[in-house]
């Protein structure tokens, strides 16, 4: 039984303290339904590891914890944590379609959602020629383009087929396997953390939300937001995107370290994250030591560091060539939670605001990232399962008259995003009730 909470959380009265607006929390407090909990109390009971509930510190968790554990949360369990009360943002019931759906597949799952055993070969032949192969780059001094570029493609498939399902949990049920795989990602060059808090904490919970997901903030340069002003340039944006996001390797790295050393990726992370923050600060050095002290310090420096470029075009591209397509497509759901929030069906915005591309052959190289409905629905389940989950999930949205797009092909993916992004460039209706 955890720690009951100290006196000073209560009233004279003996009553948990109630809070008014989700602005009343503390970043040491954290919202589930109408409840108001201790994250430190809750973080350190949790089977999945801390990282996750800290994470969460100062916000509404509310969907995170349905999506992860595809069940309601067990206040009755958790009652020694409570430290107030706050009005629910949703209606109770509002989630019933997802609860309904969450039933079909855990019965199709049989209670298995982690990572099945030959999946564990493919790990391990992923990681073993990565370090193979950098081994023999750093220890010879060959810093060539194409074994760069090779590591490059390599390192794309780390970040797809490894520390996307062990960041999200879904690996192990086992929590030091997750976060010690996750740290994958910080081998690569990014940041476990700052990729948690940028798209665990806000991407997946408000996917294509205008004001709450990252992922849609754009930039001068691209417009991916409705309510964002049209700059003339971007009329563009349809083809030179596309050449743009060979850039995403570079900035990539750059940001993940200035996310870890601020504190801050789109908003401020939690403050409970602080320790895991400051201890994965060795990480950017770390990289920064592998991709650039040594190549200078090669016969030829100037070549070498030249032809490490094609590490970071080739990773970042292929990564961001399909984060691009998954919700950003010919009818993409967008939307204002705030504008109705007791409304807000997590089953919906996320079915339709997400979509597929191609079939099993993609889940197997691309870690299941081609089967975005699913995994926006289920980011707990790991990606082997997808293929089996994806027929039972289009059909049940196909009973509920909800949009479930597939399309067939990469091409056809590429395509409808194309024409999506001219139409944002020109289009400056917006869409979005309340602007």
């Amino acid at each position: 039984m955890p720690p009951q909470v100290q006196e000073s959380n209560k009233d004279v009265g003996g009553n948990k303290f109630p809070y008014s607006t989700p602005s009343d929390l503390k970043g040491t407090e954290i919202q589930v339904d109408g409840k108001v909990y201790d994250a430190a109390l809750l973080a350190a009971h949790h089977p999945g590891g801390e990282l996750f509930v800290r994470a969460f510190a100062g916000r509404d968790a509310t969907e995170a914890f349905l999506s992860y554990h595809r069940r309601v949360f067990p206040h009755d369990q958790m009652k020694p944590m409570t430290v107030g009360t706050l009005p629910s943002r949703k209606q109770v019931g509002v989630d019933k379609e997802y609860l309904e759906l969450c039933e079909i597949v855990n019965a199709v799952l049989r209670g298995n959602s982690f990572a099945p055993w030959n999946y564990w070969i493919k790990c391990a032949v992923i990681i073993g020629t990565t370090l193979s192969v950098e081994f023999y780059v750093h220890s010879t001094g060959t810093y060539t383009a194409s074994l760069c570029a090779f590591l490059g493609f390599m390192y794309a498939l780390i970040g797809l087929n490894i520390q996307h399902d062990a960041n999200h949990g879904a690996l192990s049920k086992r929590g030091w396997v997750n976060r010690t795989l996750g740290l994958s990602q910080n081998y690569i060059g990014g940041s476990a953390l700052d990729w948690i808090h940028q798209h665990v904490v806000q991407h997946h919970i408000n996917t294509n939300d205008v004001h709450q997901d990252p992922d849609i903030e754009g930039s001068p340069i691209l417009r991916l937001n409705p309510i964002k002003d049209i700059l003339e340039h971007q009329k563009m944006q349809h083809f030179y995107v596309f050449i743009l996001i060979a850039l995403f390797g570079f900035t990539t790295v750059v940001n993940a370290a200035l996310g870890l050393w601020h504190g801050v990726r789109y908003t401020p992370m939690a403050k409970l994250v602080d320790s895991y923050r400051k201890s994965e600060l060795i990480w950017p050095a770390f990289f920064f030591f592998r991709w650039l002290v040594l190549p200078a310090m090669s016969a030829n420096p100037g070549a070498a560091l030249l032809a490490t470029a094609p590490l970071y075009i080739v990773a970042g591209y292929y990564l961001a060539f399909f984060f691009i397509l998954s919700h950003n497509f010919e009818g993409a759901h967008m939307y204002d939670k705030s504008q109705k929030p007791e409304g807000a069906s997590f089953l919906r915005n996320q079915v339709l605001s997400s979509s597929n591309v191609a079939g099993s052959w993609l889940c197997f190289i691309n870690g299941g990232l081609n089967y975005q409905i699913e995994h926006h629905l289920f980011p707990r389940v790991q990606h082997t399962h997808y293929p089996l989950i994806a027929p039972v999930v289009k059909a049940f949205c196909d009973k509920k008259g909800i949009r479930y797009t597939h399309f067939p092909t990469i091409l056809d993916n590429f395509l409808s995003t194309s024409r999506h992004l001219q139409k944002m460039s020109k289009d400056s209706t917006d869409p979005i009730p309340g602007h």
